[in-house]
């Protein structure tokens, strides 16, 4: 059993999915011979997702299957199809963000040099703000490499024909986990606590994903930050990985900040309320796509700036 997804065009899906996968330490999201696999819960029950093209950039479809266990019931089959549309955002309308950069000479060569990259995103909030959590003051490389060795320590594992896919931990998992159980993988124990209550919050019904989906961005941000350990910088990447909102610039990530006072402020520096005002007013609704497209113009050399380490921004700390 598959279901088809049409995205609007122009979807670029192999770039897509390799975004998801920013070093070869990613442990949890695969993309080989053209087919994005991860493997994730449906009905308790794990289960290897599978999302390949069956079009092209200016014609795109995307087939959605499940594998492993036992026949596939119609709600699990609708469960994959809201997570692939989840992870691969194929309803955001990249000719509007190409439209409001067409003044934009930085910004519209990137959008002209990565063309149909949509907003590659965590199926799970959970997943979305830990995955922050570890991204505070350290490189993006070593936050993979820890991402790594927590989904393998604390993860479930699917083996099938051969291969071991993993999943992302479950909150009911880490919420009964130790502080020093986490600390044993290298972690801080600030972090650790944070993920542990975090965890907690979520197993208990006082994150919900879905009574969370209608707030407004800044009302969102409030509740998100009531968590240890998750500031306004993790907040508004979980607006954007996890819950897609278009209209969002991490305003604290002082990479995203470097770009934008090296290229649109000739180097001056700006404050962070400054920085959201310039990307509001320039980029509107795209903002977020501006993020995402400073990171894939960094990660193919067309812009450099250095630190290229991702770092939690001061109100953050």
């Amino acid at each position: 059993m598959e279901i088809l997804i049409k995205p609007r065009a122009p979807f670029d899906f192999a770039a897509t999915a390799r975004f998801l996968r920013y070093t070869e330490q990613e442990a949890v999201d695969t993309f080989t011979n053209g087919i994005y696999r991860r493997a994730i819960h449906f009905e308790n029950q794990l289960r290897l997702l599978k999302v390949e093209s069956r079009g092209t950039l200016a014609r795109p479809l995307l087939a959605v299957t499940l594998d492993g266990g036992s026949s596939v019931s119609a709600a699990a089959m609708k469960m994959a199809e809201n997570f692939a549309r989840r992870i691969f955002s194929p309803d955001h309308d990249l000719k509007k963000f190409r439209a409001e950069v067409a003044g934009d000479p930085l910004m519209s060569k990137l959008e002209a040099a990565h063309r149909g990259l949509r907003m590659a995103r965590w199926p799970q909030l959970f997943e979305s703000l830990v995955i922050s959590i570890l991204l505070q003051q350290i490189s993006t490389t070593g936050a993979w490499t820890m991402k790594r060795r927590f989904v393998e320590k604390f993860g479930e594992m699917l083996k099938i024909e051969g291969e071991t896919f993993h999943a992302f931990p479950r909150a009911e998992i880490l919420a009964q986990t130790a502080v020093e159980d986490l600390r044993a993988i290298g972690l801080t124990g600030a972090k650790a606590a944070s993920i542990i209550q975090l965890a907690q919050r979520v197993h208990e019904g006082e994150l919900d994903e879905d009574k969370l989906q209608g707030e407004e961005n800044e009302s969102l941000i409030a509740r998100l930050t009531e968590s240890r350990g998750i500031g306004r910088w993790t907040a508004e990447w979980a607006l954007m990985l996890y819950f897609g909102r278009t209209d969002v610039f991490p305003a604290g990530d002082l990479v995203l900040r470097g770009f934008v006072t090296k290229y649109y402020n000739d180097g001056s520096p700006m404050t962070e309320r400054e920085i959201r005002a310039l990307t509001s007013g320039r980029w509107k609704r795209w903002a977020s796509y501006a993020a995402i497209y400073f990171v894939a113009g960094m990660r193919t050399r067309i812009i450099n700036l250095r630190p290229e380490s991702v770092l939690l921004s001061n109100s953050d700390r």
